[in-house]
């Protein structure tokens, strides 16, 4: 990481921290991290990646740890769940198998000629919108699935959505530095670059998985990205 990239990063901690100590309580948020602590192997990954020290490590017996989530702190970002290598947290109102559900029946009929797009809640959803709003036109060969954070984005979901045949997928998320988990959309971008080498080995084309990064006001950059996609994929008409 960068001295830019921290930098940026504790700009974005230090305003979200002003939040509550303005309002002098907490907001405890109803999309939380769950943990499977059967599944759990106690690796600390998902303490370690969390923006809001929303996990701890508690020993349940000696010499054996599993992760606990202060529901308190918990923003329900997702990032956790994405970095498990264990598939032992899921989100409430987010889990795997609410997401690979939607991506099954939107690849239900013909998605050869579909591309799956993940979008955050707060940045790539506002520019869809604002791209609605705005009656911009854009190809129909896209099918949207909302996510609270690019960062909740699993690899298996992308994977997923290739082994059924989509045209292609493209992440979207917040620009950098202003992620409205902190640090959801640079773990994102970091993992996403991780999987085209595993698709390329599976015997995918890496150049059908894209990533945009977007504000909420970026309607016109969400548009021409999908545009140019539908293009370079041989999906025009």
């Amino acid at each position: 990481k960068t001295v830019k990239e921290a930098m940026e990063e504790a700009v974005g901690a230090a305003m979200r921290a002003s939040i509550p100590m303005n309002k002098g309580y907490v907001e405890s948020e109803g999309i939380v991290a769950v943990v499977d602590e059967e599944r759990c192997v106690g690796c600390g990954l998902c303490a370690k990646v969390c923006a809001y020290s929303a996990i701890r490590m508690k020993e349940v017996a000696e010499g054996k740890r599993k992760a606990e989530v202060i529901k308190a702190l918990c923003k329900g970002c997702g990032t956790c769940a994405a970095e498990c290598p264990r598939d032992a947290i899921n989100i409430v109102h987010f889990s795997d198998q609410q997401i690979l559900a939607q991506v099954e029946a939107a690849l239900a009929d013909k998605p050869n000629e579909k591309i799956i797009a993940f979008c955050c809640h707060w940045c790539a959803m506002g520019a869809v919108d604002v791209a609605g709003v705005s009656r911009f036109e854009y190809p129909p060969n896209i099918r949207i699935i909302r996510v609270m954070c690019s960062g909740r984005v699993d690899t298996n979901f992308v994977e997923r959505a290739f082994e059924l045949g989509a045209a292609g997928v493209l992440v979207a998320g917040c620009e950098f530095p202003t992620c409205h988990y902190i640090t959801g959309n640079y773990r994102c971008k970091e993992r996403m670059e991780k999987l085209k080498s595993k698709l390329a080995q599976k015997g995918y084309d890496p150049n059908r998985l894209w990533t945009v990064w977007l504000s909420a006001a970026d309607g016109p950059k969400f548009v021409s990205t999908v545009k140019s996609m539908v293009e370079k994929l041989g999906l025009a008409r």
